[in-house]
């Protein structure tokens, strides 16, 4: 039998565990972790990786402290799903560069303390077989004087002298947008395991915010070639990729469901990112999401897929 390798990745957010301003907040009430049927659903129709959101002050209400026993559980459930139904894991540290508000490397907050919190995640999750990748952080942004270069440098020096050589997401600064990525700047991470994944995000509205406040038409008058923004703005990031010969992952991109063409959109995204090879992980699938206008949860008890999907799956994971 000859063996197949997969190309690329192709999934979603599994997103309810970030949910909810208080902190660290109750499960059921600020936020919540998504039921096996929902792991079952998406792997049943193709999808092969899950990005898992999960907040740092949920998971160490202290710094430098144990891990709060119930929300790790729950973290691991997930995980143990996905492995159940043959899904890769990338666990999303969800905190854009910042503790209870604070910015890390700024105030009291150090680069000790999320290095800290990553050996502790590497101890918990290092044999775990589902575990494709560590996001070690999702969008870190206006970090003031701090270096996120050399706090992302620092956490990854750190796991792999913890013997742990699991692949590690980056990512950039500046909302760590593909429209944004600094594509004359070379991959700034050390690694003697080489095993680095860069993250990009992208979304297609007139401010790459995924808000989507204004109409299909009124972005149209901002953009005339409004179908070709999402390969436009994620072109450079994906030619960095080539470039540099590094790994790519679009950790976040969505569209609307009230409005046909936006799926267009996505639909030439997405092909830019199976011509360069790129994983991506869809925002958002969740049970707590609701009529969210782009939620990909399937509808009436699972049976009704979202208007998103079918373009979502015209790009499944191939293998040679």
């Amino acid at each position: 039998m000859i063996s197949q390798k997969v190309t690329y990745h192709r999934g979603l957010n599994m997103s309810g565990a970030e949910f909810g301003h208080r902190l660290p907040g109750v499960e059921g009430t600020d936020y919540t972790w998504n039921d096996e049927a929902s792991f079952r659903y998406f792997a049943e129709k193709g999808f092969d990786l899950y990005r898992i959101p999960f907040l740092w002050e949920r998971i160490q209400p202290e710094l430098n402290r144990p891990f709060d026993e119930q929300y790790l559980a729950g973290l691991k459930n997930s995980v143990a799903y996905s492995r159940k139904y043959g899904v890769n894991v990338v666990l999303d540290l969800h905190n854009y560069g910042r503790y209870y508000g604070e910015i890390i490397d700024v105030g009291t907050v150090t680069v000790d303390h999320i290095v800290d919190l990553w050996v502790r995640l590497s101890n918990e999750f290092k044999d775990e077989p589902a575990i494709y990748a560590y996001g070690i952080m999702n969008e870190p942004h206006d970090m003031q004087s701090a270096n996120w270069k050399a706090i992302s440098q620092a956490v990854v020096t750190a796991i792999r002298n913890n013997g742990d050589n699991t692949l590690l997401a980056i990512p950039s600064d500046n909302w760590t947008g593909a429209h944004s990525w600094q594509i004359n700047n070379p991959p700034w991470i050390d690694d003697p395991a080489d095993n680095i994944i860069y993250e990009a995000h992208q979304y297609f509205d007139h401010d790459h915010s995924g808000t989507y406040k204004k109409t299909y038409d009124e972005e149209l008058e901002i953009h005339p070639n409004l179908v070709e923004q999402g390969r436009l703005r994620v072109h450079g990031f994906a030619e960095w990729c080539r470039k540099y010969n590094v790994k790519g992952f679009l950790g976040e991109f969505g569209v609307p469901k009230d409005d046909p063409r936006w799926l267009e959109v996505m639909d030439a995204f997405l092909d830019e990112l199976d011509t360069y090879g790129i994983d991506s992980a869809y925002w958002s699938a969740g049970i707590w999401w609701g009529d969210n206008t782009m939620a990909v949860q399937p509808y009436d008890n699972y049976t009704r897929p979202s208007e998103q999907e079918a373009v979502l799956r015209k790009h499944l994971p191939v293998t040679e």
